[in-house]
């Protein structure tokens, strides 16, 4: 079974039952609140968003995809 890097992230709330603006607004949350990217990357597909990370060797951190499209 795949886990995520960190612990994991505990919600209250069903997140799929937000609106988009409500998404993006709980995205942007976690995102300025600098939680691990690993732990991001989950959250957003979660909230059906296709967002990438991989390991960059010269920066010795992870990066995240540029964009964020939407599954439905």
């Amino acid at each position: 079974m795949a886990t995520l890097a960190s612990t994991p992230l505990v919600l209250p709330f069903d997140p799929a039952s937000l609106s988009m603006h409500e998404r993006r607004a709980y995205l942007r949350v976690l995102w300025n609140a600098d939680i691990d990217p690993f732990v991001f990357v989950g959250m957003a597909h979660r909230l059906g968003y296709v967002l990438g990370c991989r390991w960059d060797c010269e920066a010795g951190m992870p990066t995240l995809a540029p964009t964020l499209t939407t599954l439905h």
